[in-house]
């Protein structure tokens, strides 16, 4: 053969300087889409273009790479509150500090997700160090805004409405909003503001039953035992999530171990089904309550609200397996619950459009998520639920986010 037709080598792939951080990208985009179990260290390696022996060379293990991922998002919405922090208190302005704050969320748009669907699979020093700063950021946010606007505001309140302000800022990760950045960040600086500015839920002596307060719970056991392996399951699959527990996990929950577990359920992902669909049962139920009570139609949505907060409080284990756990429902039984989904926020933003007819399609959808996102997160916070008010402010502020006044 002529040299001169030889074909040339091909180029030498040269390694690009921000590999590490490239990495990252990489496996957040797919801890994001796939849920953590699901994704090996070869399938990052592939979507980076390295082998996995040159991934092991920057991250040790795939907990490693989701540490990174979660703090780093973190980080940079530490550094923003850290600068507004340090301000002088004289010299802020509460909107610009706002509007930085979520816009410093808005660069980090993985981390709630990431946070709230992924963070147990954290070794046990990571997990606690990025709950600390999450706490930190909620502390901070109460400083700049709560305390520094809202001096009236009793402890209860401003601890709950600190959660309502990070969720709001941080939480568009965990939904699909159709507005451009600008606008969306727009949207979200107000709703936190209208929240800041709302007057506080207050809880009379005897509440109407349309919205009590929360109340100390027995918890008595139902004697059948497929509802007993429900509620297990459900409490298995939040603490270590659904591909971390076995059926013996949950049947030893219960005294129940082996084949007797099978009477009940075929498969762990039939407990899980089972689980996810009871909180769709309940919430159809309220949802029938809000459709049928006797209220203008401009306050349908104000009872849907207090609905989903009562079924969030109250069945926040359910919730929260839901939120969680999705991706690893059977695909025709995760294409059912996506649609129920989509046909219950659908019916929100109807009657969003009613009590304001003005909002275009876009805004009324992304207040929509951000309002239910809101109650989502704040809900599943265990030490807020020891709050009598929380049920009350957590309605009200998911209304403030939606534009409507307390009714």
């Amino acid at each position: 053969m002529d040299a001169a037709a030889a074909p040339s080598p091909p180029a030498r792939r040269s390694r690009p300087a921000n590999r590490r951080a490239e990495i990252a990208r990489h496996a957040a985009e797919l801890f994001s889409v796939r849920g953590f179990h699901a994704v090996r260290m070869d399938d990052i390696a592939e979507a980076s273009g390295i082998t996995a022996r040159a991934l092991y060379r920057h991250y040790r293990n795939k907990q490693a790479l989701l540490a990174h991922v979660v703090r780093e998002d973190q980080q940079h919405v530490i550094d923003t509150l850290t600068i507004l922090a340090e301000q002088p208190a004289g010299t802020r302005d509460s909107d610009a500090d706002l509007a930085a704050v979520t816009n410093a969320a808005l660069d980090s748009r993985r981390l709630s997700l990431l946070w709230q669907r992924e963070a147990r699979h954290l070794a046990d020093d990571d997990y606690r160090l990025v709950r600390r700063q999450t706490r930190w950021i909620a502390a901070t946010l109460d400083e700049l805004f709560l305390q520094h606007d809202r001096s009236d505001l009793g402890d209860d309140v401003v601890d709950i409405r600190s959660w309502v302000l990070v969720s709001i800022v941080s939480g568009h990760g965990i939904y699909d909003s159709p507005l451009p950045r600008p606008r969306l960040a727009g949207e979200l600086i107000a709703a936190a503001r209208r929240v800041i500015d709302s007057p506080p839920a207050e809880v009379p002596a005897s509440a109407p039953s349309a919205d009590p307060p929360a109340p100390a719970t027995v918890d008595r056991t139902p004697i059948a035992r497929r509802e007993q392996l429900i509620w297990a399951a459900a409490r298995a699959f939040r603490g270590k999530g659904f591909g971390g527990v076995g059926n013996d996990d949950v049947g030893s929950q219960l005294g129940i171990v082996g084949p007797a577990l099978y009477r009940y359920f075929d498969t762990k992902a039939d407990l899980l089904v089972a689980a996810v669909n009871r909180l769709h049962e309940w919430l159809a139920l309220e949802m029938t309550r809000a459709l049928h009570a006797p209220c203008p139609d401009e306050h349908v949505l104000a009872a849907l609200v207090r609905g989903y907060v009562r079924v969030a409080i109250e069945a926040s284990e359910l919730l929260a397996v839901w939120l969680t756990e999705r991706l690893y429902l059977p695909d025709a039984a995760r294409e059912r619950f996506d649609r129920i989904e989509t046909d219950y926020i659908a019916e929100w933003q109807r009657w969003l459009s009613v009590a304001r007819p003005d909002l275009p399609d876009a805004v009324a959808a992304s207040l929509v998520k951000t309002a239910k996102t809101v109650i989502d997160d704040c809900a599943r916070i265990q030490r807020l639920q020891h709050y009598p008010i929380l049920h009350a402010e957590l309605s009200r502020a998911a209304l403030a986010t939606l534009g409507l006044p307390a009714s």
